[in-house]
């Protein structure tokens, strides 16, 4: 999921499209560094705690309104100055966002080559799309094929935005060429008047392309939905330049718009914790509206006569957006690698992990930050000689170096597949699901005389995703009569129409096997699904199989979630597949995630000795009650 733009520099803030070396007095937008800061905020706290920081994904918005705010203000106040051409607005882009860009991939790559080489499989397809700028459309096509979405976890993810600013920025001269030919032939207010149509109807294809239940991955990194929030910025900074006046304004209006600025910050931080990627609502309505008000922000923020725009010239947050850039560009990697080298268990507690976590990425912001600068400053090599004499950057820099030597050949090396045996899996799981329907209509008939293990064990119900699937002919095997419904990328969200659909056909019994929550999160997401199918299932024995899935954000708290769920619920047993799965990397495909052959085995094996062994000591207790009655009985006669 995941975002945000702008390179910082210290002597002047330096973004995505802003020359440092305009000096007017219109160049100092009033609270835009602020505005950043709110909107890197977000985006970070949600890439972190994205089951508690549900909506921090609407930062990714704001960030696109400003980036096309800026890059607008910049061409239309040099075309002003007669100093603007399409070579010089080139260079400037490649030197403030590539030079970073590649520093970032290169490190992240050699980091990877050392610690978590499994990890590079597949990378170099993805690397390749994100330097050439298509990378969200990468994404999507990764996406539309579930067998490689699991498996493509990357600490690229985040890149997605990138493809889109890329696309953006090509585009944009050609943009501006046409308010300019439209501005001639009539005025600013009808070129104005027209981008704004443009991209108020543009903003209508995310709602109408939506389809509730469907992968939101088209919709959310699609160009063609986003581009608009980029437009309706430029609107805005175009307006700032060629059209707005610094006159007064009254009381009045100041308070009204101080009102409307404080009550749209409390809106956005409600936001950030309420609104549901999932929720069908976000891509018809939430996210079109806060684009919209986010624009009203700016419009409030940048007037240096409204005084509540003034909040977002503190400093703390003004630091944030001044660094922005660089926050976006590490976060991501630094907790995909985190996630991956399992530090938690390092730190044994979250406080210290994420303390961790937060001050890395800090320190390679401000380094990342500091190179950039002075490679964008640079007028000769001793200039350049003179800048390192810093002794945090002597330090740092030749062990970067080092890394991104080792990220080179990384890339290089890495393999083609980021997940070899997926032609295998795919081959297993189509197989299975084919004769699913088959096969339980096979088990239909038990001889209840040939069973050894507990009558409760015979004719279960089980539900799960393309884990449960993949292992179901060894789940037959090990389960006499089971009947199973599993199926590709399900989420939790659906089990309970499924096991509706199961009752209403008389299949459900007094015991079932739930397979579910390794697609996604339940905290947040799926909290009321999830209870409303524990109340449906009411007395009946639930045995649910927790998830293993590495650099999968969510897993961990699903998993406390269902131990929850077991201590609220006595008739829930969890089966802990988790901790087995991480004792036997062994039984597992490329991906981590699904079992191999060896592990299907093992994988059903362990869930019937857990649900015997819960069976024969549950019969045992009820023995000895009985028992215990019986004498009681006897002594009172």
């Amino acid at each position: 999921m995941g975002v945000n733009i702008g390179v910082g520099n210290s002597n002047k803030t330096i973004f995505i499209g802003v020359d440092k070396n305009i000096k007017s007095q219109k160049d100092t937008i009033q609270g835009i560094d602020g505005l950043k800061g709110l909107a890197i905020i977000g985006v970070t706290l949600f890439h972190m705690f994205p089951n508690s920081v549900i909506g921090g994904f609407l930062g990714v918005s704001l960030f696109f309104l400003l980036s096309g705010y800026l890059l607008a203000f910049t061409t239309a106040s040099q075309y002003k100055k007669g100093t603007y051409s399409i070579k010089n607005y080139m260079v400037r882009r490649i030197k403030r966002i590539l030079l970073p860009l590649i520093i970032m991939i290169m490190i992240v790559l050699g980091t990877l080559y050392a610690l978590v080489p499994e990890a590079l499989a597949g990378v170099r397809s993805e690397v390749i799309s994100i330097l050439l700028g298509y990378n969200n459309w990468w994404q999507i096509s990764q996406n539309a094929d579930y067998f490689t979405r699991l498996a493509n976890t990357s600490p690229f993810t985040h890149m997605w935005f990138m493809g889109i600013e890329l696309q953006y920025i090509l585009v944009w001269p050609i943009i501006f060429w046409l308010y300019r030919s439209i501005s001639r032939w009539s005025s600013n207010f009808i070129a104005l008047g027209v981008l704004l149509v443009i991209s108020l109807g543009l903003g209508a294809i995310m709602p109408l392309m939506y389809q509730p239940g469907s992968d939101v991955s088209r919709v959310y990194f699609g160009t063609d939905t986003r581009v608009w929030a980029l437009l309706l910025g430029a609107v805005l900074g175009l307006h700032y330049v060629d059209v707005n006046k610094s006159a007064g304004i009254s009381k009045l209006k100041n308070t009204i718009g101080s009102i409307f600025l404080i009550t749209s910050t409390l809106i956005v931080l409600v936001g950030y914790v309420k609104i549901n990627g999932q929720d069908p609502l976000t891509y018809i309505v939430w996210m079109p509206a806060f684009t919209i008000l986010f624009a009203g922000m700016v419009l409030i923020t940048e007037n240096k006569k409204i005084f509540a725009g003034k909040v977002f010239n503190l400093p703390l947050i003004k630091w944030f957006g001044h660094h922005s850039y660089g926050l976006f560009l590490w976060q991501y990697p630094v907790i995909y690698i985190f996630q991956k080298l399992e530090f938690l268990k390092f730190f044994e507690n979250e406080i210290g992990y994420y303390a961790a976590m937060i001050s890395v990425i800090l320190l390679l912001t401000v380094w990342i930050d500091n190179v950039s600068k002075w490679f964008n400053s640079l007028i000769s090599w001793s200039d350049f000689f003179k800048a390192v004499q810093s002794y945090y950057v002597k330090v740092v820099t030749p062990v970067a170096s080092l890394v991104i030597l080792a990220g080179g050949i990384a890339f290089c090396m890495a393999p083609a597949d980021k997940q070899r045996d997926v032609s295998d899996l795919q081959a297993r799981l189509e197989a299975n699901a084919l004769s699913q329907a088959s096969a339980n209509d096979k088990n239909k008939d038990v001889n209840l005389s040939e069973i050894k293990d507990p009558q409760g064990m015979v004719n279960i119900v089980a539900v799960g995703d393309s884990v449960m699937l993949g292992a179901a002919p060894a789940l037959r095997n090990d389960f006499a009569g089971i009947y199973i419904d599993a199926k590709v990328s399900r989420y939790v969200g659906a089990g309970l129409d499924i096991f509706r659909g199961i009752n209403n056909e008389g299949r459900l019994g007094d015991v079932v096997i739930v397979g579910l929550g390794t697609n996604g999160p339940i905290t947040g997401y799926y909290e009321s699904e999830t209870k409303a199918l524990i109340d449906y299932l009411g007395n009946r024995k639930i045995y649910w199989i927790n998830n293993y899935a590495p650099g999968i954000s969510w897993i961990d708290e699903n998993n406390a979630y269902l131990e929850k769920l077991a201590k609220e619920h006595p008739n829930i047993i969890i089966i802990d597949w988790a901790s087995i799965a991480a004792k036997h990397r062994d039984w597992l495909g490329d991906d981590g995630i699904h079992p191999n052959d060896i592990g299907i085995k093992e994988y059903s094996k362990f869930v019937h000795e857990k649900i015997k062994s819960d069976m024969l000591s549950k019969s045992s207790n009820d023995s000895n009650r009985i028992n215990h009655k019986r004498v009681t009985a006897s002594a009172d006669i």
